[in-house]
């Protein structure tokens, strides 16, 4: 074969002229030296190669590791950022909630401040009915002890004339007709005064710490049946006045 750098009109050369072997060989050490280099050139190439490829398998690792990372971040991000759209809409939803919570408490409060306002009208007005039957029930209880009062003056003025008329003596007729025609209302009242004063009579001599002999008064006469006396008007007993003679008054008249 032809030496390595050499041509192929070269090698169909013919060898027959002695002067060219010396620069043949020349040639033939440089290709030599050449085909040396160049080995030597291809087998740094071949250690930059294999370098080269650990780098790049190395890279490539580096490279796959980080996709994996690259890829799993991605996949955490979307977690991420999915749990932050889910506890976004669980506040919102939270916050929607106790709004609505505090708008209906709100409306109570203000229900119930309605109503209360309303009761406290409702109080003062039954506080003013309370004052105003208190007045009236003061002065319908005023107009009842007046008249209490005057009715007792009353009676106590008609037993007075009766009890005065039966002292004065010779009016026994004109007393019964006079009764008669009062009625059983003086008839009562009468009753009653004589039944007032004989309690305060035998009140007054129980209480004495000298007991007095009872004054009889004057003599009994027949008295109308109105004075307290028995069914029989012949037999009708003569109101007992008090010790003294007095004219009985009733209490505080």
């Amino acid at each position: 074969p032809p030496p390595l750098g050499a041509s192929k009109t070269d090698a169909a050369r013919p060898e027959a002229m002695p002067g060219s072997q010396g620069s043949a060989q020349v040639e033939l050490r440089i290709l030599d030296e050449r085909f040396h280099t160049v080995l030597t050139e291809n087998a740094k190439l071949i250690e930059e190669l294999k370098v080269t490829g650990v780098d790049l398998e190395s890279s490539l690792a580096q490279e796959e590791e980080l996709s994996s990372s690259w890829k799993a971040t991605i996949a955490f991000s979307a977690r991420q950022k999915i749990a932050v759209q889910g506890v976004a809409r669980n506040l919102q939803s939270a916050l929607r909630g106790e709004s609505g919570h505090l708008v209906e408490t709100a409306k109570h409060v203000q229900e119930l401040q309605d109503v209360m306002r309303r009761l406290q009208s409702v109080n003062r007005q039954l506080e003013f009915a309370e004052q105003v039957q208190s007045r009236a029930l003061s002065e319908v209880e005023f107009r009842i002890a007046a008249r209490s009062n005057r009715t007792r003056k009353v009676e106590q003025a008609i037993y007075r004339i009766f009890y005065q008329a039966q002292l004065d003596g010779g009016l026994d007729v004109v007393l019964s007709e006079l009764v008669a025609k009062c009625g059983t209302l003086v008839r009562t009242v009468i009753a009653r005064e004589a039944q007032r004063q004989a309690l305060e009579m035998t009140s007054a001599h129980d209480g004495s710490s000298r007991a007095p002999v009872p004054w009889e008064g004057p003599p009994r006469k027949p008295a109308p049946a109105a004075l307290g006396g028995a069914a029989d008007p012949a037999a009708k007993p003569a109101l007992s006045p008090r010790p003294g003679g007095a004219t009985p008054t009733g209490g505080g008249a």
